[in-house]
């Protein structure tokens, strides 16, 4: 584990949200370029906005990425080749993303089914016919955006025990806001898994493994004054009340450079960095302002991340006014 300091400037935004309106995100993954323009064709409209790519995704990624509304898989990729279906067929239908298979007409019957049962959410075959694809469609996009509804409405992460990204939104209000007024300080801790790499994929259950030791890595790290909480599979946030940044960044070394033993021992197939941000009582000009907080922590985290495995970064701006300096967090 290792520790940068990432020189904080002005805030950008925080969490990426899922849309509850608007034009639908479709990513569609193919080499076939006249099937890409074929389904570009049969979108066309206001209503949805497509994107193409080659190369599939860390399914992580995937499943945690909440503005992508439905997902397009060609699935006459050869079984072992580049395009293997297995990252793909291992989903078992978590309620995040729809992922439907295209498939040719040679497509044997057992073949739709094993790909249905392994966990994608529907087959459509080619030809696609315009009426069939937008019916389907529509109705995986109106649930997958009924779920998430349903979720942002949950303070608590079901399968963690933990705080829900609504949870900790809350939670982070109700601390900037208590620090504001006591002047006291408080730190605001941000874990990512680190990115896998090229070639290597997670699967589901690699994701809720990994999920569950970080998790439960946390409840014997922290105190029972912190407040943790799940934003996505792999991504984690501590709020700790009267801890300064420089604590907090003890607290984030800690916990990485425990979960880089457990890789290395096999029991997760990944690593998890921190960025760190947060107000320190001591320099007097606390500014626990709850957007500041989460985005200074996420930047470091993205800085963490970019430098290597289980890395901590922490997010300041100098206070000139005061000739020292002042820990923030977005």
């Amino acid at each position: 584990m290792s520790m940068r300091m990432v020189q904080e400037a002005t805030p950008q935004s925080g969490v990426a949200v899922a849309a509850t309106s608007g034009p639908a995100a479709v990513t569609m993954f193919t080499t076939d370029e006249a099937l890409l323009r074929s389904v570009a064709l049969l979108l066309r409209g206001e209503r949805y906005r497509l994107t193409g790519r080659r190369q599939p995704q860390s399914l992580a990624g995937l499943l945690s990425d909440r503005r992508m509304d439905v997902v397009l898989v060609d699935l006459r990729w050869p079984t072992g080749g580049p395009f293997d279906l297995g990252p793909w067929s291992r989903v078992r239908r978590e309620p995040t993303i729809p992922i439907l298979g295209i498939c040719g007409s040679e497509t044997p019957r057992a073949a739709r089914l094993a790909a249905l049962a392994e966990g994608l959410w529907d087959v459509v075959e080619l030809p696609l016919e315009a009426a069939e694809l937008d019916a389907k469609l529509e109705t995986w996009i109106w649930l997958k955006r009924s779920i998430d509804g349903l979720r942002s409405a949950v303070l608590l992460d079901v399968e963690s025990g933990h705080y829900s990204s609504q949870g900790m939104r809350r939670r982070l209000r109700e601390l900037s806001a208590l620090a504001q007024r006591t002047g006291d300080s408080l730190s605001c801790i941000l874990f990512g898994a680190d990115p896998l790499p090229p070639g290597m994929e997670l699967t589901s259950t690699a994701v809720m493994n990994s999920s569950r030791v970080f998790s439960l890595a946390l409840h014997h790290q922290t105190r029972n004054s912190d407040v943790v909480g799940r934003l996505e599979p792999l991504k984690f946030m501590v709020l700790a009340p009267n801890t300064p940044p420089v604590g907090a960044v003890q607290l984030a070394g800690r916990v990485t450079s425990l979960l880089l033993s457990r890789r290395v021992d096999g029991r997760i197939p990944t690593t998890f960095s921190a960025g760190v941000a947060g107000v320190d009582s001591h320099n007097g000009q606390v500014q626990a302002i709850p957007e500041l907080l989460f985005a200074a922590s996420s930047r470091a985290l993205n800085e963490a991340r970019a430098s290597g495995t289980a890395q901590v970064s922490v997010a300041w701006r100098g206070n000139t006014s005061e000739g020292g300096g002042e820990w923030i967090a977005e």
